[in-house]
């Protein structure tokens, strides 16, 4: 498992022995599905709220922008999830005003300087469009420790308090996906390119599963038409995720944690429960 699906994982442990009861409880929902949100909050089976999991350093959003050389300005992508808002508008605008020295991001990035409060505001703007009304921090991840003082919980418009962001204009991966049918083809042959005989391929839910005989690590082999990454999962079984061929530049924005735990919004949370 990567990381941030420990944090996740282990937020929502946290949550579950501290705060459900017959009434209440806590769902995973996100996972690799950027539009959802972490986890769900919900009331005799009723959706209420969701709950953003993040590391003590982490990405928090992003959205890709296109450079115009006809206009010197950033038009923002229709592929976005996300309609256009203001803050959004301000910071396109305010690369615009130094086209040149946005307009050819690599993969390093360059870094935004812009009035960081609209960075904040942009965040708080993306999470609340997907229902969420509180943020919890897991400090160190992995660590198998669910007390409370490895967790801070606090209601999003306090983001600021707790978090340093920065932001980037950087050429990214535009993402990935579960395979089809139709890839099968192309995944076997694939594999068989770096000497590895696939024995059988099938779906498992939404993802697509191989067994072949190979050492238990990572793999990412280009295909015809695609990138494929062969994950192991035990022997023998690798989980397969085609990868964009795709690199956009995108405005990603990164957090840093600054505050420990305010009682106050620990108990702002509580007052949820009665």
């Amino acid at each position: 498992m990567e990381n941030w699906q420990i944090c996740e994982a282990e937020c929502l442990q946290y949550l579950k022995k501290n705060f459900s009861d017959s009434r209440y409880d806590f769902e995973a929902e996100g996972g690799s599905d950027s539009t959802k949100s972490d986890i769900l909050l919900t009331k005799s089976g009723i959706a209420i709220f969701y709950i953003e999991s993040k590391m003590k350093q982490a990405q928090c959003g992003q959205f890709v922008a296109f450079p115009n050389t006809d206009t010197n300005s950033f038009e923002y992508s229709k592929g976005n999830a996300y309609s256009e808002n203001i803050q959004t508008s301000f910071i396109l605008d305010k690369m615009a005003e130094d086209f040149d020295k946005y307009k050819n991001p690599d993969t390093d990035g360059i870094e935004l300087l812009i009035d960081k409060r609209c960075f904040y505001s942009w965040i708080c703007e993306f999470y609340k469009s997907k229902g969420v009304k509180y943020f919890i921090i897991e400090k160190e991840v992995g660590s198998k420790n669910l007390s409370q003082n490895n967790f801070i919980i606090f209601p999003i418009e306090h983001f600021h308090k707790y978090f340093d962001v920065t932001a980037l204009y950087r050429r990214k991966k535009s993402g990935s996906s579960n395979p089809t049918e139709h890839d099968y083809t192309e995944i076997k042959k694939a594999a068989a390119s770096e000497g590895f005989a696939i024995k059988d391929i099938y779906k498992s839910g939404k993802y697509v599963f191989v067994k072949m005989n190979a050492e238990p690590i990572t793999y990412k082999i280009i295909g015809e038409m695609h990138t494929y990454q062969y994950k192991p999962e035990t022997n023998g079984i690798f989980k397969v995720t085609k990868l964009s061929n795709t690199s956009n530049p995108n405005v990603i924005f990164s957090i840093s944690l600054i505050q420990d735990q305010q009682e106050r919004d620990l108990e702002k949370f509580r007052l949820e429960f009665n």
